[in-house]
C-alpha cells in the first residue's frame, strides 16, 4: 500500500502560478511579477463582481480607469512585500498619512489638499 504521511496537507491560496526558486535572478523577478499579477487578480475579481451586484456600473469608461488603479495599488502593495520598487507606493506615501493611537489602533488619512496642490501643479506645467 502507498504511504499516506503526507495525505491530509493542503495548501491554499490566490495564486496560479506557484512562487519559485530559478537560476537565474532574470526569471527571480519575472516569477515574483507573476505572481503579483496573479494575486492582483484574484483580488480585483471578487471586488468587481461585488461592486457590480451591488448597482455599480462596471463598464462605464471611469469605472475601468478606477480599477485599474486599484489594480497598480494592489500590485505596489505586492511589490513592497517582497521587496521591488513601485511607483505608487511613493504617490501613497505622498498622499497619506498614518497615525498611530496605541499598538493596535493605527489610522490612515487621505491628504486632499496634496492632491489638490498635485494637480494645480500638474495644470500648471501644462499651460
Amino acid at each position: 500500500m502507498e504511504d499516506d504521511s503526507t495525505k491530509g496537507i493542503v495548501v491554499k491560496g490566490p495564486w496560479k502560478r506557484v512562487k519559485t526558486v530559478k537560476k537565474s535572478q532574470t526569471e527571480k523577478i519575472s516569477n515574483d511579477m507573476a505572481f503579483a499579477e496573479d494575486v492582483a487578480e484574484s483580488v480585483m475579481i471578487p471586488l468587481i463582481h461585488g461592486l457590480s451586484e451591488n448597482g455599480v456600473d462596471i463598464k462605464s469608461d471611469k469605472f475601468v480607469s478606477e480599477v485599474g488603479f486599484i489594480n497598480e495599488i494592489v500590485k505596489a502593495i505586492m511589490y513592497r512585500g517582497m521587496n521591488y520598487p513601485h511607483p505608487m507606493n511613493q504617490f501613497i506615501e505622498a498622499v497619506m498619512s498614518t497615525k498611530k493611537e496605541s499598538v493596535e489602533d493605527v489610522y490612515s488619512k487621505f491628504d486632499y489638499e496634496k492632491i489638490e496642490e498635485m494637480l494645480d501643479n500638474l495644470e500648471k506645467e501644462d499651460e
